[in-house]
């Protein structure tokens, strides 16, 4: 079974802006690692790191929320609908071995706030959150007056990459991790 990256980004993203271009790079480096795409299945950078993964020939994972108008974006292999929001940020979060967060806005701050207490009251393994971009830094450093322990979590798991290429390093490592 491969291991797989749960992106977590703006579904407010069009195929002409250079990141969305960016994140449909970062999906392809995913799929050549041999790993797996999961995102929430719908547009902007959902759709950017998905069809990057499918260019590279992987598998994507859509999690997407029942009874919701939107359709899944056309390079996901396998849809799972969730019965609802919460439902999907769970899925999101347990499926993953590692996390890649773009640009976003209330909904990928709760999918981080989520990932991260689920870590912090050790109710999920460690797991990676590579950050795309700067501009996140504020946040990271906000997070970091909060506790020790916090801090310590996040120096351990966070990454911040500025390229797309950055990300094979970081992949190299999830790749040689064992589950257990």
């Amino acid at each position: 079974m491969n291991k797989v990256i749960t992106s977590y980004g703006t579904a407010f993203l069009k195929p002409d802006d250079p990141l969305y271009i960016e994140i449909e790079s970062i999906g392809k480096y995913i799929a050549r690692a041999g790993m797996d795409v999961c995102s929430g299945g719908y547009g902007g950078s959902m759709e950017a790191i998905s069809k990057g993964a499918k260019m590279a020939g992987g598998f994507v994972t859509g999690i997407t929320v029942k009874g919701r108008a939107a359709e899944p974006n056309p390079y996901v292999d396998n849809n799972i609908a969730a019965e609802n929001l919460m439902d999907r940020i769970i899925k999101l979060i347990n499926i993953a071995d590692a996390y890649i967060i773009f640009k976003g806005g209330t909904g990928t701050l709760l999918e981080i706030s989520a990932t991260l207490e689920l870590m912090n009251k050790k109710a999920l393994p460690e797991k990676f959150l590579i950050f795309y971009g700067s501009h996140w830094m504020e946040v990271i450093n906000s997070l970091k007056n909060d506790s020790k322990y916090l801090t310590e979590l996040l120096v351990r798991n966070v990454r911040l990459i500025n390229t797309p290429e950055e990300i094979t390093e970081i992949l190299e490592i999830i790749q040689s991790k064992i589950h257990l």
